[in-house]
């Protein structure tokens, strides 16, 4: 059936029969009945208006499909179809305010597909496309597949909300460009984009929101008085480079602990909200990235992630680190965890380690106002490993403290700067960037040293025995001026303890099989001992050490746990002249626990596993002593 409708009708009646409806002619066409036909609806000139699904037959989604052959499609009613749509031509398709209708499937080939009016067309089910355009009102895309090589943009949005869900993307130039105030919602979409992936006119102010999704796709705000707002939500990567005119605007949140946004480049952004993770990349040939934030920024327990050489800092040129760069004020507090790289070095680089503003690098660089804590770092300090057994700690300076010379703000002053400098001790045990200038003190300090340890354990077939044991060492400590030193890695607390740990356990084990040869010699026939024995017990022994260096020469005292069990047997015995010789093997195994304290800032724990393998002999006289 072919209408050819020069003005606008309206056709309330039923269509019925095999066959398809086509409409032609300049005037609009509205169908505001239930037909029953069978077959396809063709639009070639003018206007198809429709309120229902029915109105376009009764076919099944096989054999009804909706064809834009160059007309367009009114919408004025809310429903669902299952038929496909199919474009020979560029259509438009509009839908009446308050209404919503969702269709299966699009198909455009190479013309151009156009949404108007305030309503919302939903495509449930993908299909494919070259080129939308969203005059307004929504337009909802679900596992829709894009691929183009035209010149313009895959998707134009003048006004509206765009929702994408699903689907692959792929566009030869921009992916979207905005000319007027718009929505973008992105959710688990491919988007890959040889172009912008986001272009934003003048005078536009526009939202993209992202939801599990991916996106590494350029991000040019180029139009005068034009405002870009991101939210990242749930599960979300926004690896985008952007890029700002001067008189445009872009704000990001990342709206929890899994938004993520990667920084590749230097980045110029308006305000932040941070919630979830500022990831700067790898270091790529030793470059570093700034990101700068014009306006605001706001901590709201998020995290950032930088690249930082540990060196000696100091000079600008010398400060080896992706930096953040806020020329507004700091709300919120934020969590810093650096990435080291580099040797590590002593940043307190004057004259006797006096201590400056200078010294190390800088990490967050504040304009305007920002608490102490704004920004700490995710462990109580930074170090190469086994590089360098220095600490790097953050220190904030504001105010005059701030040394202008490392300014990376450019025109606007710092007000608070936040430096990783490697930690000092003073005498009182705070941690300071360096030597005091001010500090000028003597101490006489005494140093004593007491320990008491106790071992008890059982053995097989030879009783019960006992022993206890003093900790070793009594010295005095150093006399003079206290100074403030460096402080190490803890780990190497327990390297230098090691030794007199490992001392300790020996005579520990050395003692336990001494024990069993005293309980040789004291049975009180020799002739009646037996050729063949075969013995354990569980020992333990709690010992302390205090060191004789103080606190300014690394001098740190411990608390030791041993625990081992001991198995053992004499395999025989025989008579040499009076005496009597017994042969036999030792096997003791157990851990050593290791307590290191003196500065809480550098106590430290270990844990030693040993084995112990001995080889016994005994020489006992009838005179009664013993070898």
């Amino acid at each position: 059936m072919t209408v050819n409708s020069l003005a606008d009708s309206v056709f309330s009646g039923e269509i019925s029969g095999n066959g398809s409806l086509i409409k032609k002619g300049q005037g609009d066409m509205t169908l505001d009945g239930i037909n029953s036909y069978q077959g396809i609806t063709r639009i070639d000139q003018g206007n198809l208006r429709i309120n229902s699904d029915q109105s376009l037959g009764g076919g099944n989604k096989n054999n009804s499909h909706l064809i834009m052959n160059g007309g367009g499609l009114k919408i004025f009613g809310s429903f669902a179809s299952d038929r496909d749509v199919y474009f020979n031509a560029d259509g438009e398709i509009s839908v009446d305010k308050d209404m919503s209708s969702s269709w299966n499937k699009i198909h455009t080939g190479d013309y151009k597909f156009t949404k108007s009016g305030e309503g919302e067309l939903i495509v449930r089910n993908g299909g494919d496309a070259s080129e939308i355009s969203l005059m307004n009102g929504a337009l909802t895309l679900i596992n829709l597949n894009m691929n183009s090589e035209k010149q313009d943009a895959l998707l134009n949005v003048n006004n509206g909300v765009l929702n994408m869900i699903g689907g692959d993307v792929s566009a030869k130039n921009d992916l979207i460009h905005i000319t007027g105030d718009s929505t973008i919602n992105l959710e688990n979409v491919s988007i890959k984009s040889s172009g912008n992936g986001m272009r934003l006119s003048d005078n536009v102010q526009s939202t993209l929101s992202l939801r599990n999704q991916y996106t590494d796709m350029p991000i040019l705000v180029e139009g005068k008085n034009s405002i870009l707002n991101i939210n990242a939500g749930d599960n979300t990567t926004l690896a985008s480079n952007m890029h700002k005119s001067d008189e445009s605007t872009i704000n990001l949140n990342l709206m929890n602990n899994s938004s993520n946004w990667v920084i590749s480049q230097r980045t110029d952004v308006d305000n932040v909200r941070n919630s979830g993770n500022i990831i700067f990349s790898p270091l790529n040939k030793s470059e570093f990235n700034n990101l700068n934030i014009k306006g605001d920024y706001n901590g709201g327990n998020g995290t950032i992630t930088l690249n930082t050489v540990l060196n000696k800092g100091g000079d600008k040129d010398q400060q080896l680190s992706d930096k953040v760069l806020i020329k507004g004020n700091v709300t919120g507090e934020t969590v810093l965890k650096v990435v080291p790289q580099g040797n590590g070095d002593n940043t307190a680089s004057a004259p006797g380690n006096i201590f400056s503003s200078r010294d190390g690098i800088s990490l967050v660089q504040v304009g305007g106002d920002a608490a102490d804590n704004a920004f700490k770092l995710d462990r109580e300090y930074i170090s190469t490993g086994t590089k360098s057994p220095y600490q790097y700690r953050l220190f904030t300076y504001r105010g005059g403290q701030v040394d202008q010379q490392s300014n990376f703000l450019g025109d606007k002053p710092v007000n608070v700067d936040f430096r990783l400098q490697t930690a000092y001790l003073d005498s009182s045990g705070n941690v300071v960037p360096g030597v005091d200038p001010d500090y000028n003190n003597s101490n006489n300090e005494n140093g004593n040293d007491t320990g008491n340890g106790n071992d008890t354990g059982n053995g097989n077939d030879t009783g019960n025995g006992n022993d206890t044991g003093n900790g070793n060492g009594t010295g005095n400590g150093n006399t003079g001026e206290r100074k403030s030193r460096p402080l190490i890695v803890r780990q190497a607390s327990s390297y230098l303890s090691l030794p007199a740990a490992l001392s300790n356990y020996s005579n520990f084990v050395l003692d336990n099989i001494d024990r069993r040869l005293g309980d040789i010699y004291s049975k009180n026939n020799t002739k009646q001992i037996k050729d063949f024995d075969f013995y354990y017990r569980f020992i333990t022994s709690s010992d302390s050490y205090k060191s004789d260096l103080d606190l300014d020469n690394y001098g740190y005292d411990f608390k030791q746990k041993n625990n081992a069990m001991s198995i053992g047997t004499n395999w025989t015995a025989f008579d040499y002249g009076n005496n009597k010789v017994f042969l036999g093997a030792n096997y003791t195994f157990g851990d050593s626990r290791t307590n290191v304290t003196n500065s809480s800032q550098e106590s430290s724990y270990m844990v030693v596993n040993a084995n112990t393998f001995s080889l016994t002999g005994t020489l006992i006289n009838v005179n009664d002593y013993y070898i």
